[in-house]
C-alpha cells in the first residue's frame, strides 16, 4: 500500500499528522492533485476549537485553500491532463436541494466541501472532481496560488456589496483575510479606507497594505468621532472580515444612512445584539457573503498591483502544522503556507 502523510482531524480540537493511504480515483470525472501548497484559514481556526465554531467531520483531512499538479486523471476526463496547474473550489453543490435548483449552489445546504466533509489540501495528494478545478498559470507564484480560494471570496463579496471608489469604507480586521481585503479594495479604487486592526505588528501590516488610516481597538478610540474628523461623516461601507457579534452591535452605528453592511467572517458560535430600529430609520442594507468567484481571482493574481506573496509570514512542511496553527493563535503569524510535500520554495 503507497502512503503519504496527511493532517486529519480527530474531533475535539485535535489535528494529528499521520501516515494514510495514498487517495485513489473512484469517479471517471475525477483527478488525483499533487498538493503544492496550502494556506491555513481563520475557519480553520475556528473548527479546531472547542467548542467548534465551524464544523469537520472526524477522520477528514483538513485544508480547503489549496493548489497543485494533476497527476493522474479519470476516464471521462477530457479537458485536464497531468501537468496542468490547477486550483480547487472546495465547496461541491449537491445540485438537488431547493438553492441548487435555483441557481445558489454556493449556498447548498447539504453540500460536500474539500477539507471539512471529505479529504483535503493538507496532504500530499487529494482527489478532486474536475467540476471544481480552474487552470493556473504553470509559472505562477506558489505563496501567491495557495491564497486563490480566500481571494475569490473577496471578489465575491465585494460584488455584493457594490463596492464604489468613492465608498467611504471602514474594515474590520487586519488578519489574512483583512489584509487581503485591504489590498482587494485599492485595486478597485477606494480613495477612503480606514481599519480597525489590534496590535502594533496589525496595525503596521494594514498600513503598509495601503490603508489610509488605522484604529487601533485596543486603546478605545470613539470610533464614530474618529470617522468625523477623518473624512467629515461616517462610513458608506462597513466590512467585517472578522466574525464576531459584536462587530454588526457596533457597526450599525457607524455606518451612514443607506449605508451597507457586509458580514464576511463566519463563526457559528458568534451571537450579535442589533436594534432593528437603526435599518428602518437609516435604511441600511445588510449582506452576508459566503460565494466564491474565482475567475476574476485568477485575474487579479497576475495584477502587479497585489502583493499576496508578501502577506506571507511563515512556510513549513506539513509535520510542522500544528506549530503553524499555534502562531496564528496566538496573532505571531499573518499568513502560513503549508508544503506537504516539502517543496518550500527558496526566498
Amino acid at each position: 500500500m503507497e502512503t503519504m502523510q496527511a493532517a486529519v482531524f480527530k474531533g475535539n480540537g485535535v489535528l494529528e499528522v499521520e501516515q494514510v493511504e495514498v487517495p485513489k480515483i473512484t469517479e471517471p470525472d475525477q483527478v488525483r492533485i499533487k498538493v503544492r501548497a496550502a494556506s491555513i484559514c481563520g475557519s480553520d481556526i475556528h473548527a479546531l476549537h472547542v467548542p467548534p465554531g465551524q464544523a469537520i467531520t472526524p477522520g477528514v483531512v483538513m485544508g480547503h485553500e489549496f493548489f497543485g499538479t494533476i497527476v493522474e486523471v479519470g476516464i471521462k476526463v477530457k479537458n485536464y491532463k497531468p501537468g496542468d496547474c490547477v486550483v480547487v473550489n472546495p465547496c461541491l453543490p449537491c445540485g438537488e436541494c431547493w438553492e441548487c435548483m435555483h441557481g445558489m449552489g454556493n449556498l447548498c445546504v447539504q453540500p460536500r466541501h474539500y477539507g471539512q466533509t471529505c479529504d483535503g489540501g493538507f496532504a500530499e495528494y487529494v482527489i478532486v472532481e474536475t467540476s471544481q478545478l480552474y487552470s493556473l498559470p504553470p509559472d505562477i507564484n506558489p505563496d501567491m496560488a495557495a491564497q486563490t480560494e480566500p481571494l475569490a471570496c473577496i471578489m465575491y463579496s465585494l460584488n455584493m456589496a457594490q463596492l464604489r471608489p468613492t465608498d467611504h469604507v471602514l474594515l474590520y480586521g487586519a488578519g489574512p483575510i483583512g489584509l487581503t481585503f485591504i489590498q482587494a479594495l485599492k485595486i478597485f479604487g477606494v480613495k477612503n479606507l480606514a481599519v480597525v486592526a489590534k496590535g502594533k505588528t496589525r496595525i503596521k501590516q494594514a498600513k503598509h497594505c495601503g490603508a489610509d488610516f488605522v484604529i487601533d481597538m485596543q486603546q478605545n478610540v470613539p470610533m464614530g468621532q474618529c470617522l468625523r474628523e477623518q473624512w467629515g461623516c461616517l462610513a458608506d461601507v462597513v466590512v467585517d472580515a472578522v466574525g464576531t457579534g459584536q462587530i454588526l452591535s457596533e457597526a450599525v452605528r457607524l455606518v451612514n444612512s443607506r449605508g451597507r453592511l457586509l458580514l464576511f467572517g463566519l463563526n457559528h458560535n458568534a451571537i450579535a445584539q442589533v436594534p432593528p430600529a437603526e435599518f428602518t430609520q437609516k435604511e441600511l442594507q445588510l449582506f452576508g457573503s459566503l460565494g466564491k468567484a474565482f475567475p476574476p481571482a485568477i485575474s487579479l493574481l497576475q495584477d502587479d498591483r497585489l502583493h499576496l506573496n508578501e502577506l506571507v509570514s511563515h512556510r513549513f512542511t506539513l509535520k510542522d502544522i500544528n506549530h503553524a496553527l499555534d502562531l496564528l493563535r496566538n496573532k505571531e503569524a499573518s499568513r502560513v503556507i503549508i508544503y506537504p510535500n516539502g517543496d518550500i520554495p527558496k526566498q
